[in-house]
Parts: structure tokens; sequence; C-alpha cells
């Protein structure tokens, strides 16, 4: 889930969105040998600790007969000493704007809070909330970060090619307390750049596997990233397709770039 943008750590969807190993990385010395479950982990986890993106793009609903909707997109993602924290905003045809703002820790332990148009003051989300789609897309407000990798039990798989690469596959489980939606999150990376390009999310309440498809894959400014992210349901109709547009990867962003305190419909928000 990388994200994903996890042009973001989890572009992050799962990481979401951006997957980036940046050129210094790529000279250090290895964490493992290439494949092991330390050299693995260790790559994933510097694209989310070294995370500091800004994006814009959408959000587009396609429903089983083709029919598309458009949701305005901007990200928002960095890492600070005390853990990764990225902003979501999305906006709706009809012009409502929401805003999510995701805080996690270096266990994977997240936090998150929504701030609608209509709000107050933003409102913490309890966990069996985190399944709520984006703008009713297939996009949790979870998706935008790669929490997965930080969980406490993590599996190597086999390799496997996902198309023309060839792949390192981890499984992620989260601890029985960890909020989430998901019981596991297994992930096909690049072996050449570390970068994700399929992941499957299985989801603790028993519906169907969430299936995120990484493409247009290109390295920018030292980081490999991707500029197209689809979400569908394991043999269901219709998907979801987030676009990145436009971004930096190196957005200089500060604390006061997540701060939800201005209503989400005011020109304070990213």
């Amino acid at each position: 889930m990388q994200l994903t943008l996890r042009l973001a750590a989890s572009l992050l969807a799962f990481g979401a969105t951006c997957a980036g190993q940046t050129t210094a990385q790529a000279a250090a010395k290895p964490a493992g040998p290439a494949g092991s479950l330390k050299s693995i982990l260790a790559n994933a986890r510097a694209r989310v600790e070294q995370s500091d993106v800004r994006a814009t793009g959408r959000l587009v609903q396609v429903a089983a007969n083709g029919a598309r909707t458009n949701n305005p997109l901007a990200l928002a993602s960095h890492s600070f000493p005390d853990g990764l924290r990225t902003m979501i905003t999305v906006t709706t045809p009809d012009h409502t704007r929401v805003r999510y703002l995701l805080t996690q820790d270096q266990t994977g332990h997240a936090t998150i809070e929504a701030r609608h148009q209509i709000d107050k003051a933003p409102v913490k989300l309890a966990p069996d909330h985190w399944g709520e789609g984006v703008a009713g897309t297939l996009f949790y407000p979870e998706d935008f970060a790669s929490g997965q990798f930080f969980w406490a039990k993590q599996t190597v798989l086999p390799p496997a090619k996902y198309g023309a690469r060839d792949c390192f596959v981890l499984k992620s489980e989260p601890d029985p307390g960890q909020p989430t939606q998901y019981a596991s999150v297994t992930s096909w990376l690049d072996q050449k750049s570390g970068a994700p390009v399929y992941v499957e999310a299985v989801p603790k309440n028993g519906s169907p596997t969430k299936q995120f498809v990484f493409y247009d894959l290109e390295q920018i400014g030292g980081l490999w990233l991707s500029r197209q992210v689809e979400a569908k349901l394991a043999g269901k109709p219709g998907s979801t397709i987030l676009l990145i547009d436009h971004g930096s990867p190196h957005a200089h962003l500060t604390r006061k770039d997540f701060n939800l305190t201005a209503p989400a419909g005011s020109d304070a928000a990213p």
C-alpha cells in the first residue's frame, strides 16, 4: 500500500504511491543479503521514513458499467522524528471537501482523524470506521500509509514474477491489538527498485481481498514513483484508480502542513 503516493510512501497506498529508494540508499551498504527479511524490511521502511511528498491528482471511481466519477485529490506526507504524518484532501463532484490526517509511529500504530466540510472540529475515527472508503471509493484512509511494513509479524514468501518484473514477496500481519482493517497485507516488491508493483490486502471481516496494481513506475529525482494505482475487489466488477497529475518528492513539508484545525472547505486546506 504505498503510499502510496503509499508520490507518498504508502501511495503510499501500500504505499501509498511513492515507492522510493534514494540514490544514497542504493549506494549504502545493504542491511542483509538481497531477498532476506532484514534487507527487504530495511528498504521498505526507509521509503516510509524518508517520505517528504506533496502531490495532486484524482480518485476515479469506475462503476461496473464503466461510468466514471472523478474526485480531485491532494496529498501530503512527511516523516517526522516521532513518525509519519499523511494528509489527504478529497473533493467530491458536489464540491464537498473532506480531509483525513493519518499519524503513524515507528511501530506502525496509527490514528486517523477526519474533518468534513460541516464539522466544527476534527473527529478521531474509531478503528471500526476505518473501512469506510474515501469519497465512497475502494481506498480506505489507511491505504495512504505503509504501516504494514512495521507490523510485528513479517514473512518472506518465495520470489515470484508479477508481469515482467521479478519480485520479492513479503507477507505482513498485525498484532491482535493493532488498529487496522486488514488481517494481512502481501506485497510484491520489484527486486531492482524495491518499489511495490502489486499488493493484496485481506480484510479482517471476511470481505473480498483488495488488490492494488501499480502502473507507470518511473524514477524521478532518485525516487521510484508510481503515477497510477488501481484498487479492485477480487471477483467483483468496478475499481478505483488513483491518478497522480503533479507532485514533488522533496516538498520540504513542516508540521504546519498537517493542521486539521482549519475547516475543510476553507482556503487554508491543502
